[in-house]
């Protein structure tokens, strides 16, 4: 396998995982009453969280000239 092909599917994983994390109900399948509001509150949250980390990361790679 080659990198190409394991970069996105580790990628994939990782996306599930969190959103399975934030989301519990989505890694089960039956069915539960989910309030859409709450869900978009968690979704707000999680973007802006992911928003911080980008650009602390890319904050870093600035400083260390990477």
């Amino acid at each position: 396998m080659t990198k190409e092909n394991r970069l996105p599917q580790t990628f994939v994983e990782s996306v599930l995982q969190l959103l399975e994390e934030r989301f519990p109900w989505l890694g089960t399948e039956e069915e539960t009453q989910i309030s859409g509001a709450d869900t978009i509150d968690q979704l707000t949250d999680l973007h802006c969280e992911l928003k911080s980390r980008r650009r602390t990361d890319q904050c870093t790679v600035r400083k260390n000239g990477k």
